[in-house]
């Protein structure tokens, strides 16, 4: 079953906005560190989808929204997906701009 477009697009732009906080955090921090932020290693690319990914889920935790959520047809799976997809999409997005730009 699909979650109501509604719910996914609420999620989808909380994923993003996770994202985008981790991905600025830890460019400030590779910044820092005096290397470029745009060309990251496989690694480091998922460390910072992970860490956006775990922040989302915690959220979601805190926020109590797990039960209603499955109340509503939407699994673990998908709330799983609500915040990898832009993480991926937003990293990759990055990866080739940054493949451009050399």
């Amino acid at each position: 079953m699909r979650p109501n477009p509604l719910i996914a697009r609420a999620y989808l732009a909380r994923g993003a906005r996770l994202w985008f906080g981790v991905r600025v955090l830890g460019s400030a921090a590779i910044a820092f560190g005096g290397m470029s932020p745009l060309h990251l290693t496989f690694g480091a690319t998922m460390l910072i989808v992970t860490a956006s990914v775990a922040l989302g889920l915690v959220d979601m935790r805190r926020r109590h929204e797990r039960a209603l959520l499955e109340n509503l047809g939407v699994t673990r799976i998908t709330c799983v997906a609500f915040t990898v997809v832009p993480a991926l999409l937003g990293e990759v997005s990055i990866s080739l701009l940054a493949g451009l730009q050399s």
